[in-house]
């Protein structure tokens, strides 16, 4: 048994294809699907069956799975170690992130980052803060970008499992059209969202969580719901309803249409915050970027 074997396993069973795999891994997909049956040779059991869907683990695999991606990270974090000895040259940042955090801190972050150690890669999901915390979690992701509200937890028990750094403070706002009746107004309650037509975040997102929150007691009138910010503020400028944004977020702006009315409340003050999990041992790469984030954060300005 040879850990390139365990890696071409976990990778195939990942993907659910060994030639969605061998792309992955730079390899032949012969070479991948004779590793693998090696490796069931070597064990004696049977791992992945193969049909017009692709491939899927059997009850074996299944089993031995934690166990092979125990082994894969703990290979790549021995690589990335030694390689540090001498200056870290090798390494791999598993990174999710919110749109924020990649339109703020992270370009100036990874350009840093490259500039002392050009062989570090990056590999990046972009999505809703709740899906990044999920993915920290899960040991899928090595950090999370992800916007925080206080008192608002996203998975149950996170802030138990999960240490936070936060980075940059934004603030929540309602996105009206600039012609809107609560674009006039001085003070904004709750109760003038009454019956007004809403633009609702994806149910992933914290602005959504955020929404909910503020509408308690109102009645909702939910017309349109979207994953993607810049469609919110597209309809927003259309005057098809009334949305919540990040003042994180570059093209959250009043002007071309659309007039920003701030909450003011204690949870609306929205944290860009990198979380991992604790009690975890972090790769040479790894803790570069969390030193690196700290740092941009400190001195520069957004």
């Amino acid at each position: 048994m040879r850990f390139a074997q365990l890696r071409y396993l976990e990778a195939a069973l990942r993907t659910g294809s060994f030639r969605q795999a061998a792309k992955e891994l730079d390899i032949s997909q012969p070479t991948i699907t004779n590793q693998v049956q090696r490796l069931e040779e070597d064990l004696g059991v049977i791992l992945v069956t193969r049909g017009a869907k692709g491939v899927r683990p059997t009850y074996a695999a299944e089993r031995i799975l934690p166990h092979v991606e125990a082994a894969v990270l703990a290979e790549r974090m021995l690589r990335e170690e030694a390689s540090a000895i001498g200056g870290l040259k090798l390494g791999t940042v598993r990174l999710g992130t919110v749109p924020s955090g990649s339109q703020t801190i992270l370009p100036r972050t990874v350009k840093r980052l490259l500039s002392e150690f050009p062989n570090v890669r990056f590999d990046v999901d972009e999505g809703p803060s709740k899906l990044v915390v999920q993915g920290v979690l899960a040991g899928n992701l090595d950090v999370g970008l992800v916007t925080r509200l206080p008192g608002i937890e996203l998975t149950a028990g996170e802030d138990a499992l999960l240490h936070h750094m936060d980075l940059l403070t934004g603030r929540l706002v309602l996105a009206v059209h600039e012609d809107h009746p609560l674009a006039l107004k001085d003070e904004f309650n709750p109760q003038d969202l009454e019956g007004q037509p809403l633009i609702f975040p994806a149910e992933s997102s914290i602005l959504r969580v955020a929404f909910e929150r503020l509408l308690e007691g109102v009645e909702a009138k939910i017309v349109y719901t979207t994953p993607n910010a810049e469609a919110t503020r597209a309809m927003t400028r259309a005057g098809v309803g009334v949305s919540i944004a990040n003042t994180l977020l570059e093209s959250t702006q009043s002007g071309g249409g659309i007039s920003l009315i701030p909450l003011p409340y204690p949870w609306a003050s929205a944290k860009l915050s990198a979380v991992v999990r604790k009690d975890e041992s972090r790769s040479s790469a790894v803790q570069a970027f969390l030193r690196l984030l700290r740092e941009t954060a400190k001195s520069a300005a957004f």
